[in-house]
């Protein structure tokens, strides 16, 4: 709690300070709703109401459909004609690729098991954005300030998904060095994953602004909705304290390289370069928002670790709602948000 008295003495010193109090209390609201369907998972399992087939046959539905017409609505409705900043964007994906790149050079060394390698890595580089962004990006800077987040959705979406299934692919649990993985394989893997053609159906929407008609754009929007309460559900509905106890040091040691060690090597090189505002907080909650729900569906989907995947969701997720606030007030005690 007492790093919530410098926000408090601004408060009533009559400077500012609300807008950080409003983002934790914001941080707290966009989790708090995640961990309920976690916990409602897991009682309903308790219960006997949902078993190991539904959670099998639910992370199947959010993988082959509800995530895929998600991601399909998210890039279709992507403006890139507003406020196109291709520094921005270059600035983004460099910063992704070398996250990536140190993650799998690093990982392998201190993780033993391909299919954990894989899980921990993606967990790590592969932020919430897409659901967390352009929410809290309006929270911080309004409806005009968030237009820098609005830009980099197209971009990393389809980035974060195609690095998922080509990581996953090659920390698969059979390619331990007896069985070599071709870059074929790895293509095929890509262009048949259901989020990627999701997304890739959804490029054409975006560039042209096109869209669907009313009834089928509603419909859509249903199954998107299913994403992720179904997923969350499935993820508490497979959790066990046994494995959690197990995969603590892995998971806990995942969270605090996401949400500490990444930002620090990141946003100082992202305010070097000259971003300020909209386009630094844009940045911030790239590198900031907790472990995609996604990293979780992929994993289960794709042979990897699942439980070590849904454990780095839960602690990533927890830990945001201190980083994401200390994070806002440091940059803008800085004067740099």
């Amino acid at each position: 709690m007492f790093l919530l008295w410098p926000v408090y003495t601004e408060y009533t010193n009559g400077q500012k300070g609300v807008p950080d109090l409003e983002n934790l209390l914001y941080s707290l609201e966009s989790v708090v709703p995640l961990f309920v369907m976690i916990l409602m998972g897991y009682w309903l399992r308790r219960l006997h109401i949902i078993n190991d087939s539904f959670v099998e046959v639910g992370t199947k539905i959010g993988f082959q459909m509800a995530l895929p017409v998600l991601l399909f609505q998210q890039v279709s409705e992507a403006d890139l004609s507003i406020a196109f900043n291709p520094r921005l964007v270059l600035f983004a994906l460099a910063c992704i690729a070398l996250v990536v790149t140190l993650l799998c050079l690093l990982v392998p060394l201190l993780v033993h098991g391909r299919a954990s390698q894989g899980a921990m890595i993606q967990g790590i580089y592969r932020g919430n954005f897409a659901i967390l962004g352009v929410p809290l990006a309006i929270n911080m800077f309004g409806e005009a300030g968030a237009a820098p987040t609005s830009l980099l959705l197209p971009f990393t979406i389809p980035i974060y998904n195609a690095l998922a299934v080509i990581i996953l692919t090659v920390f698969r649990p059979d390619s331990d060095g007896k069985r070599s993985i071709s870059v074929r394989q790895i293509l095929w893997g890509v262009v048949t994953n259901p989020l990627i053609i999701g997304i890739v159906l959804g490029l054409p929407f975006s560039i042209f602004r096109w869209q669907l008609p009313s009834l089928i754009d509603k419909s859509l929007s249903q199954i998107a909705s299913l994403t992720t309460p179904l997923s969350l559900l499935c993820l508490g509905g497979q959790f066990t304290f046994r494995a959690a106890k197990e995969k603590l040091p892995l998971s806990l040691s995942a969270a605090v390289i996401k949400q500490v060690l990444i930002p620090s090597l990141v946003l100082p090189l992202a305010v070097l370069a000259g971003f300020r505002g909209g386009e630094l907080g844009a940045i911030f909650i790239l590198f900031m928002a907790p472990s995609a729900v996604s990293s979780y569906i992929m994993a289960k989907n794709m042979h990897s670790d699942d439980e070590l995947a849904a454990q780095i969701l839960i602690m990533t997720t927890l830990l945001s709602c201190l980083t994401m606030f200390v994070g806002i007030y440091i940059l803008r005690s800085l004067q740099l948000l």
